[in-house]
């Protein structure tokens, strides 16, 4: 047999002006096992009157605590739920911006990628080739100062069909950046040993001069 237990508080008021005064009943539960049944059965008191709730040790003090103490754990298990609630909120936002961050920085790998690395001025470019030995320091100023190509680059330019060669040598001597997408990048370099990820790395290493 289970322990009696408040199961239904009832609280009628009266108005203002009201000669009658307020009353109040409880309502009792209990889980009772009956012989022979293999499970408790709930049973009701009914509404017992003051004096009645009062001797079965349910003084209306006692009520009203019980109740206060129910409703503030309600509240408070409420507010511990909620904010549980903003907790996992919060750390799925922050999952979110950082598979968004991470998603961006992809992209922006991506297009780096596409669009190549940035170009290089032409003394950035001769002076890596000079700084890697490919051509000699004196080649590297006078291409700089004078647009007089370095002998390599000169015999690889010689190596060009005819029709092309003019055009080589204008872009060489003339100008002031230098692409690295540009098809006649991937021709020089070749003539000079450079491979792709060569060439790569010599650009890697003249944009930082």
């Amino acid at each position: 047999m289970g322990d009696l237990y408040l199961y239904e508080f009832l609280y009628r008021g009266r108005p203002a002006d009201s000669t009658e005064p307020p009353a109040w009943h409880v309502v009792l539960g209990q889980h009772v096992t009956p012989p022979g049944a293999a499970e408790a059965q709930f049973v009701a008191s009914g509404a017992l009157t003051p004096a009645q709730a009062e001797a079965a040790g349910f003084p209306l003090a006692a009520v009203l605590d019980g109740i206060n103490a129910a409703a503030l754990a309600g509240r408070d298990a409420a507010s511990a739920e909620a904010a549980g609630l903003r907790r996992e909120r919060d750390a799925a936002a922050a999952a979110r911006d950082a598979l968004a961050a991470e998603r961006d920085g992809l992209a922006a790998q991506l297009a780096a990628r596409q669009a190549g690395p940035a170009p290089i001025s032409d003394r950035q470019f001769f002076q890596a080739l000079a700084m890697a030995g490919a051509i000699g320091p004196d080649e590297a100023l006078a291409a700089v100062m004078t647009g007089v190509l370095p002998g390599r680059i000169e015999a690889a330019v010689a190596a060009l069909p005819a029709a092309e060669q003019f055009a080589a040598r204008m872009l060489l001597s003339g100008a002031t950046t230098f692409e690295r997408g540009h098809p006649m990048v991937a021709q020089l370099g070749a003539a000079l040993g450079y491979d792709a990820a060569a060439l790569d790395g010599l650009w890697s290493a003249a944009a930082a001069l």
